[in-house]
């Protein structure tokens, strides 16, 4: 029967005692950082869930804000190009303005001068009716005297004959004249019709340049949260483990003991060089 010292019993017990405790302390130890993991894990969650949220809505003011100075500078370029439609539409209401007077002052000087035309070629004609007339009075008062006479022969009738003669070369010329006069009164009435054109063309209706009006923004569209990427916090310390631990703590406790043990026993067993000086007879 092996006889166990007490030292070496309570020295196996402190060592196996400090064993269990110190795997008791990492089961709690593991235990404890996987909580803690755990609720890091939770709380990183719901932030990144919250800080998402938040990176939205400041998203969406942006976009709001953009939006609505986007909207202030196309309502301004609106207005512009209306200012300019305005001016152009000013520019045509005088040009306009400018052409009617125009064309109705060429007109007028139109009628004018055409009319005055007119008057002095029927003038003319009048005139020269008038001087045929008194003409062909003369020549018939002349040729009357003459016959009045009673003067016979070649002389008489030389006399005679050249006014009748120098009647129709008058009335010839009267008639070249005539038509000198008409093809004139044509091209004085065609050129005064060439220039009536010219001065009703010389001003133009205004054209007015054509702007295009500015395209309106686009509402933004609402901004979509990014999910967050897989985690993984990992498994909980196994009670296994611990229990393994612990009987790790008791083997060593056991082994400590003996160990001990050992040792005490051979401290007590004394050594040959001792013995032979042990005086004989004691």
């Amino acid at each position: 029967m092996v006889v166990i010292d007490p030292i070496s019993l309570a020295f196996g017990a402190a060592n196996m005692g400090m064993g269990i405790l110190g795997g008791m302390a990492s089961q709690a130890a593991q235990q404890q950082d996987y909580v803690n993991q755990r609720a890091f894990q939770d709380a990183n969650n719901k932030f990144a869930i919250w800080q998402a949220g938040f990176n939205a809505r400041v998203n969406d003011a942006n976009n709001q804000y953009k939006y609505w100075a986007d909207t202030v500078n196309y309502n301004q370029s609106l207005a512009y190009t209306n200012a300019l439609r305005n001016v152009e539409l000013v520019k045509a209401a005088r040009q306009a303005d400018v052409v009617g007077q125009t064309r109705a002052a060429a007109g007028s000087s139109y009628l004018l001068d055409s009319e005055a035309i007119s008057q002095q070629f029927a003038e003319s004609s009048m005139q020269e009716a008038v001087a045929m007339q008194q003409y062909r009075w003369r020549a018939l008062q002349s040729r009357a005297s003459v016959q009045a006479l009673n003067q016979e022969g070649q002389s008489v009738d030389r006399l005679v004959n050249d006014y009748a003669r120098q009647l129709g070369d008058y009335e010839t010329l009267q008639a070249i004249n005539q038509g000198i006069r008409g093809r004139q009164y044509s091209r004085e009435q065609a050129g005064r019709v060439a220039q009536y054109l010219s001065q009703w063309n010389s001003q133009q209706f205004y054209e007015e340049q054509g702007y295009i009006d500015p395209i309106a923004p686009f509402a933004p569209l609402p901004t979509l949260m990014q999910p967050g990427g897989p985690t993984m916090t990992g498994s909980p310390p196994s009670a296994a483990a611990g229990a393994l631990n612990i009987g790790t703590a008791v083997l060593g406790g056991v082994n400590s003991v003996f160990s001990m043990q050992n040792t005490l026993n051979s401290l007590k067993i004394p050594s040959s060089s001792s013995g032979s000086g042990t005086p004989k007879g004691v």
